[in-house]
């Protein structure tokens, strides 16, 4: 590049190489010297001054006096010897030169490096950002059967966000009537030790924000860790949720509350991005099993879901949000009532259980496994069904299968898990004690997937 620049002096016309024919032609704009990292820079229009590299107009150009190497010196008020047409110099787009930093170079680094560590600040939520965004609210709809124990789990996420396997997490009720309500659940759960009432009127709005810090847990952005001066930085952060808590008869369309409901029911689901779907694998048992219907009761999972997605389906198709042949929304699919005793077996007889060396407590290792299992053991049960329209309507990275326990199993003090007695449900005459206080399984993980935190899911 040295030996193409022209040496710009005051007399001489700026000598280059020749250049192959290949070269000219209206590309020939294209100059070594502006280019910046495999990126070239067009000079202005006619007329129009240079620009720096801070968007300024740049000073106009001063010739560069005569060197004493110069051949033909000019006599004193002798006119210029190169009275010819010069070529102009090719504006500093980006930089002004590539041999030697500038000022300018030097601040724009500067410069460079401050958005970064504000966009790192932003991403993690770390104060000090400038013009900090707010939290992004997630209107989130518990969808579930009659039963299902969408109240249970709401209850206890109060708790399940003091693991420390999560971080270190908060939650914040956004008014006076969402931290009552959320209060009285937990005041049954955790001091009652009893299972709340099934949900027979329409609730309003829960709304709380959930906080936290996951720094060093398997719930970090795709597993990274960010690194400072100091130690480890803390990847914080954020985000709003909106809970609607309605019975589980509003689910069946065809019912009494679901006529009066349904309408509402499908219009919120169809404005929302995200929903926790609770299935009730014990209600596969009651209905399907084989000493057959044990209630009154016969409706299965899909009375509940079927009807429903239709309608969400056409709510979005008629909004023109439709994502080609798949809905928009994310759905965390919830295996309820994991330490029921039919479902604990079923799933220890698939192999997909193991004891968390943390906890104590058994856990699942492969959720949409022991879904698919369902399905295949109760060919005459609607939990295939379920299965072939999430497939449908659902794209894959939006769906994530989780199986739930809002009250955990029995831990003996002394000598741990027992796979004996591992129920913490104390039936007593015609209600139900918890002999301990409840230690939820994977309450938060399904809100946390639909925020897009955790590891991704086989």
């Amino acid at each position: 590049m040295d030996g193409e620049r022209a040496e710009r002096t005051g007399d001489d016309k700026p000598q280059r190489k020749k250049h192959d024919s290949a070269d000219e032609g209206p590309f020939a704009v294209w100059d070594p010297s502006t280019l910046v990292g495999g990126r070239a820079a067009l000079p202005p229009a006619a007329g129009a001054p240079p620009i720096t590299a801070n968007g300024a107009p740049a000073a106009p150009a001063v010739p560069a006096p005569a060197t004493p190497h110069d051949d033909k010196a000019r006599a004193p008020g002798a006119p210029p010897a190169d009275t010819g047409p010069r070529r102009e110099a090719t504006p500093a787009v980006f930089v002004e030169a590539l041999d030697k930093p500038s000022r300018g170079d030097k601040r724009a680094k500067a410069e460079t490096r401050a958005l970064a560590d504000q966009s790192v600040r932003h991403e993690t939520g770390q104060p000090g950002a400038e013009n900090p965004v707010s939290a992004p609210e997630s209107t989130i709809t518990l969808w579930g059967g009659m039963g299902s124990g969408k109240s249970t789990l709401l209850a206890a996420l109060s708790r399940a966000v003091q693991d420390p396997m999560y971080g270190k997490w908060s939650m914040w009720p956004e008014d006076h009537a969402s931290q009552k309500f959320l209060s009285d659940l937990a005041h049954i759960l955790y001091r009652e030790r009893t299972f709340p009432n099934a949900t027979l009127t329409e609730q309003r709005p829960v709304r709380f924000t959930l906080a936290g810090d996951l720094t060093g847990t398997r719930f970090s952005r795709g597993g990274r860790r960010r690194w400072r001066r100091g130690g480890e930085r803390s990847e914080t952060t954020e985000f709003k949720v909106t809970l609607r808590d309605l019975p589980g008869e509003a689910f069946d369309l065809r019912s009494q509350t679901g006529a009066a409901l349904g309408g509402k029911l499908i219009k919120d689901l169809g404005a929302a991005r995200a929903m926790v779907y609770v299935v009730d694998p014990v209600r596969e048992w009651q209905v399907n099993g084989d000493d057959g219907p044990l209630g009154d009761d016969a409706r299965q999972n899909a009375d509940f879901f079927t009807d429903v997605l239709g309608g969400v389906a056409t709510e979005v198709n008629m909004r023109g949000e439709r994502h080609g042949n798949q809905l928009p929304h994310s759905i965390a699919v919830c295996l309820a009532k994991f330490d029921d005793d039919r479902v604990f077996r079923f799933a220890c007889e698939q192999g997909n259980v193991r004891l968390n060396p943390r906890t104590g407590q058994p856990e699942v290792l492969d959720a949409k496994r022991l879904f698919d299992g369902l399905c295949q053991a109760f060919p005459q049960g609607s939990l295939r069904e379920i299965q072939q329209q999430i497939e449908l309507f659902f794209a894959p990275e939006r769906v994530g299968y989780f199986v739930c326990s809002a009250v955990g199993f029995w831990i003996d003090p002394e000598r741990g898990f027992d796979f004996e007695n591992p129920s913490l449900v104390n039936p007593v005459e015609d209600a139900v004690r918890l002999v301990a206080p409840p230690r939820p399984v994977n309450i938060l993980e399904p809100f946390l997937f639909l925020r897009g935190l955790g590891p991704r899911q086989t």
